[in-house]
C-alpha cells in the first residue's frame, strides 16, 4: 500500500548508508517485530499526513553501454534543480550538476559523505 512505502521510505531515508556506518542492521528493519510494529502505525481508514513537498524542476539522463568484450561505461547527468548547479563551463555551455545536494553532511548521520564511504544515493549508478 502506499501507506507501508511511505514508512519504508523514511526508514530507508533515515537508516539506510554504507553498510560499514550504518547504526542499524538491514536485518533488524526487516524484522518480524518491526514490520509489525511499522505497521501497527497505518490506519486503514484514513491516509497518514507525511507533510508536503516542494516540486522542483529538473532531470536526469542516463547511459550505460557494454561491448563484446566487456568494457563498459557508466554516465549520470542529473540536474536536480533547474539549471543544476548555475555553474556553466566555459566556452562549452556545459552546466555541471548538482544532484549531490542530496547527501547528508549531518555529522554522524549514517549517511554522511565521509572519505572511504558508499553513500546510498539515487545517482549511484552501478553494473550487474
Amino acid at each position: 500500500s502506499i501507506e507501508a512505502m511511505k514508512l519504508a521510505l523514511a526508514d530507508l531515508y533515515r537508516h539506510n548508508a554504507d553498510a560499514d556506518a550504518m547504526r542499524v542492521a538491514a536485518r533488524d528493519l526487516l524484522s518480524d517485530a518491526y514490520v509489525r510494529e511499522r505497521a501497527a502505525l497505518i490506519d486503514p481508514a484514513r491516509a497518514g499526513d507525511p507533510g508536503h513537498g516542494t516540486p522542483r524542476p529538473g532531470g536526469t539522463v542516463y547511459l550505460a553501454a557494454a561491448d563484446e568484450s566487456g568494457m563498459m561505461v557508466s554516465f549520470i547527468q542529473s540536474n536536480y534543480m533547474g539549471f543544476g548547479s548555475g555553474v556553466v563551463v566555459p566556452g562549452t555551455g556545459i552546466s555541471l550538476q548538482n544532484r549531490g545536494h542530496c547527501f547528508t553532511a549531518e555529522a554522524g548521520h549514517a549517511n554522511e559523505v565521509a572519505p572511504r564511504k558508499r553513500p546510498s544515493h539515487t545517482i549511484i549508478p552501478a553494473f550487474a
